[in-house]
């Protein structure tokens, strides 16, 4: 039995690559037909959903417990034949690595200096910052802002006290389901960009002729930014009551936006995905 015939690689128009710079809302993006990745992940949950369709199955019929007890030992032995694992027999010096122990202890000592340079820069602490205040926020009005994920829709549905029209409690609903998918995003994305720029300014050479992964990752995080913004916006205008909350909060996107422009002037022109020929 090969490992091909229990996982098919998706088939498709994919564009290179167009997931290096995804904000991972699948719902709402246009390019998914072009996208590897949602392929591959849509058929992971296929069989997913298919294997726990099995366990139910199994719940519900004794016999088929036995069954599946001897096929565990059977896969257990397939893939000690195939991967040595059960055997211990699995080491890193299978591979032949291109670096030398020394270069490679170099190299990964200096992404991490990059990462923790970046994660104590100003910027990143802003972002890290208004990820705990939105998380906060949230937190403090759990008994009057009440948020539901509907598994089915993958859609985040929210009741406020005092709000019964069905039409302006749907705009908060939006409003709330945006804010929630960035807050966390912004922090991390940020940490990526500022890597990234560190490394190609270390090596600008090795950079010149290839899109610039810090351009990429800060258009998502200004994508972000901007998309809470206009999020934070509109819950003001339906909750009055949290004028004197909010708007702290925007006055600490806006401060992030203005600077991840300044950091990384170029990140809004950054084309993505990519124009065909």
């Amino acid at each position: 039995m090969e490992f091909d015939d229990i996982y098919n690689e998706p088939e498709g128009n994919f564009i290179p690559g167009i997931f290096n710079y995804c904000n991972r809302w699948c719902e709402r993006c246009q390019y998914t037909d072009r996208c590897r990745v949602f392929a591959t992940e849509k058929i992971f949950m296929q069989e997913f959903e298919k294997h726990k369709r099995i366990e139910k199955s199994m719940a519900e019929n004794k016999e088929f417990w036995a069954q599946v007890n001897k096929t565990i030992e059977e896969a257990a032995d397939l893939i000690d034949e195939e991967i040595p694992l059960v055997k211990n027999e699995f080491s890193f010096d299978q591979w032949d690595f291109d670096m030398d122990d020394e270069d490679m202890q170099e190299e990964m000592k200096k992404d991490e200096e990059n990462r923790e340079k970046a994660e104590n820069s100003n910027l990143s602490k802003v972002a890290l910052k208004y990820e705990n205040t939105v998380g906060k926020w949230f937190d403090d009005r759990k008994d009057v802002l009440i948020t539901d994920f509907i598994q089915e829709t993958k859609k985040t549905t929210v009741t406020y006290a005092g709000i019964t029209d069905k039409k302006e409690l749907n705009q908060i609903s939006d409003a709330v389901e945006v804010i929630l998918w960035y807050h966390i995003q912004i922090w991390v994305k940020l940490n990526r960009a500022l890597t990234s720029l560190y490394e190609e300014e270390e090596d600008p050479e090795m950079y010149e002729d290839l899109p610039k992964d810090s351009d990429g990752s800060a258009r998502v995080v200004l994508m972000g930014i901007d998309a809470s913004i206009g999020s934070w916006n509109l819950l003001l205008k339906h909750l009055n009551s949290e004028m004197d909350s909010i708007k702290p909060i925007i006055k600490m996107l806006l401060w992030l936006r203005i600077e991840v422009e300044k950091q990384f002037p170029d990140a809004r022109n950054f084309v993505w995905p990519p124009k065909e020929d």
